[in-house]
């Protein structure tokens, strides 16, 4: 993985996930099924972000 800044992807990736979460429902998408698909993205992210470093 290409070396990058944490805490500013982090915040990246909080608002792009924060902002697909309101258009979806917006758009009508049942809030249990927007839970699992946060779990599911969640669980893909930290997976890509790999083990971190006690802090």
């Amino acid at each position: 993985m290409p070396q990058r800044n944490g805490r500013t992807w982090d915040l990246v990736a909080f608002l792009a996930v924060l902002i697909a979460g309101t258009v979806l429902v917006l758009c009508g998408v049942a809030p249990d099924s927007l839970a699992t698909i946060a779990v599911a993205v969640s669980g893909l992210y930290a997976v890509w972000r790999g083990p971190q470093p006690p802090a």
